[in-house]
């Protein structure tokens, strides 16, 4: 069992986990007893965490497979936690997709499409659950934006800078807007990480040119990324709201 974190009396939402670092998330919070909804719209790798997560919990996750760009996904899977939980104490929306084409080369369907799930899907993610918190008399989110939200990316597209930006904003303004009726909404901004995007986009000349960038001359684990998030979702932050917490190994400057 995890000693650092006791989720045993919360229940909650956590949406791409089927791989990187919501599939981190996920299984840091079922060592920690949490009720867990898993949303991912890879349905393999939703079925591959969930059954690591019930390995280590006793109370096995509930798998959703779902479209957070989909309204009727996010409805489902919103209905489905109810259900099951009858309240929804915290969300972490980790779901996301990157493209890499250069500013003259994006299509609008691509960009319709990236904004699509990192922009319009968090923000329905979000929305329909502060609903529910609100009528429970709280909850904790935490947004998953990246370190390309507080500068540009060495990574993604202009499309993927700009929806970073835009999970940030969302964030602050729901702390702001929700802070008085028990609601915690924080972003967290991880850098560089040992994740499928970095591989799936990413040459390994590419991939060292990225680490000599970085202050700590490595990648983060998506392990060390889950318990910054851990911890924004936890007790110990519970003055934190409207932040925006960087884990970048150093790189203060991109």
């Amino acid at each position: 069992m995890n000693t650092r974190f006791d989720f045993s009396d919360q229940c909650g939402i956590v949406t791409g986990p089927a791989s990187g670092i919501g599939k981190a998330v996920a299984l840091l919070l079922a060592e920690s007893n949490a009720g867990l909804v898993l949303v991912d719209r890879d349905a393999s790798g939703l079925e591959a965490v969930t059954r690591s997560c019930r390995e280590i919990c006793a109370t096995a996750p509930l798998a959703v497979n779902a479209d957070v760009s989909r309204e009727s996904d996010v409805r489902r899977m919103v209905d489905e936690t109810l259900s099951l939980f009858g309240k929804i104490d915290f969300l972490v929306t980790s779901a996301g997709i990157l493209f890499r084409n250069r500013f003259t080369d994006i299509s609008m369907q691509e960009w319709d499409e990236l904004m699509d799930t990192n922009v319009r899907g968090l923000f329905m993610c979000n929305q329909l659950v502060v609903r529910e918190m609100l009528k429970q008399g709280g909850g904790t989110i935490v947004n998953v934006a990246s370190v390309a939200g507080r500068s540009i990316s060495l990574i993604g597209g202009v499309h993927y800078c700009a929806s970073k930006h835009a999970v940030i904003g969302i964030t602050r303004h729901m702390a702001r807007e929700l802070c008085t009726q028990g609601i915690r909404a924080n972003a967290f901004c991880p850098g560089a990480t040992h994740t499928p995007m970095i591989y799936d986009n990413m040459a390994p000349e590419e991939i060292k040119d990225l680490e000599n960038r970085i202050a700590s001359g490595r990648l983060a684990e998506p392990e060390e990324q889950a318990s910054v998030i851990a911890f924004l979702l936890s007790d110990s932050a519970s003055y934190l709201n409207g932040a925006c917490l960087d884990s970048n190994g150093g790189s203060v400057m991109l």
